[in-house]
């Protein structure tokens, strides 16, 4: 869903109108869901400083027709769309509103707002929030929305019945532990076990981005880091001169992100944060109620016999990989507690 707002302007040609909106740093490209009639011009503007856009606004410059002249009750040859999604930030709203205002006082007119009428701009809440918190809102949303993803396509087992001479047998009516057996062999399980590094790279990214956004923003971490008067290869310092790598990810790389101990140390040494303790607690995780920090220290074994070993566990059906994929979202859940403890703010969009 989205904020659509359809602006007529009274008197502008095409040219004028993508002159202004470039005047506010849109960029001109592509939409190939939305490509208009010939002649459509489309642009972009998103600020990523800061972590303030979360979808940026789309703006399309169309012609207008005869009919859709009449219908708007204007005269002009072209009208302009701008759009946010629904779950755009306040300041990508605020941006919107901002470029429909100057459009209008440049070339006057009338707009519709589609989701509050006529003439009306977007109703805006305030919102409190930090660069930080937004940041770690961009990171959790992704990690979350890809988990969810995952969880949708995962792949049914294969092996629900087995046909043998003696008729067909089902895991209820499995007497003899045959059907048991076969589905140890059911491929689907190699899916599931491929899947599970996928699983700690999730967790790996989320401490790891957690990491590096609050060491930008926090003043006392910094001085911490620049205490510990590491130094730097010349290989780093190439790519820092060059924009290729930043001070947060070069302090990052000092530690793993595979590993407990390792992330605890990271987080403990900086920000004084335990992680231990912090997932040293019971959480539901579809039926079960497992230690976070222990089922946490199963997955990663999991992951190091895959990677490492190429061992298949062949026992791990759908719902335990399902288990171990909640088990992700709810170690994720709970940095995310903390973190809003930490920040005093709400992890969101702004």
């Amino acid at each position: 869903m989205s904020i659509e707002i359809f602006q007529f302007p009274k008197k502008a040609s095409r040219d004028d109108l993508v002159l202004a909106l470039k005047a506010r740093s849109f960029v001109e490209g592509e939409n190939l869901f939305f490509p208009g009639p010939s002649g459509t011009v489309h642009l972009f503007w998103s600020e990523q400083r800061d972590f303030l856009s979360t979808s940026g606004v789309d703006a399309s410059v169309m012609p207008l027709d005869a009919p859709g002249k009449k219908a708007w009750h204007t005269t002009n040859d072209w009208w302009l769309r701008t759009r946010t999604s629904i779950w755009a930030s306040t300041f990508d709203q605020r941006y919107q509103n901002e470029t429909v205002r100057t459009v209008r006082h440049s070339f006057g007119g009338t707009f519709y707002n589609d989701h509050f009428g006529h003439n009306r701009y977007i109703q805006i809440d305030s919102v409190p929030s930090t660069p930080a918190s937004r940041g770690l809102y961009a990171v959790f949303s992704r990690v979350k929305g890809e988990l969810d993803s995952l969880e949708h396509v995962l792949p049914d087992e294969q092996f629900k019945v087995l046909a043998t001479p003696s008729g067909t047998i089902t895991e209820a009516s499995d007497q003899t532990g045959i059907f048991k057996l076969a589905q140890k062999n059911d491929p689907s399980r190699v899916i599931y076990n491929a899947l599970v590094p996928f699983l700690v790279a999730a967790l790996e990214h989320v401490f790891r981005e957690t990491f590096e956004i609050l060491l930008k923003y926090d003043e006392r971490a910094r001085a911490v880091v620049e205490g510990q008067n590491r130094k730097l290869s010349y290989l780093d310092g190439v790519k820092l001169v060059r924009g290729d790598v930043t001070l947060e990810r070069i302090a990052s790389s000092w530690y793993s992100f595979q590993n407990l101990d390792s992330i605890q140390k990271a987080f403990k040494e900086i920000f004084d944060v335990d992680v231990w303790k912090m997932i040293r607690t019971r959480r539901k995780v579809r039926s079960k109620l497992p230690m976070l920090s222990d089922a946490f220290a199963n997955l990663i074994g999991a992951r190091h016999g895959v990677v490492h070993h190429f061992s298949i566990d062949r026992e791990l059906r759908r719902e335990g990989f399902l288990e171990l994929l909640h088990l992700v979202q709810a170690i994720v859940g709970v940095l995310e507690i903390e973190m809003e403890r930490r920040l005093g703010v709400p992890i969101g969009p702004g």
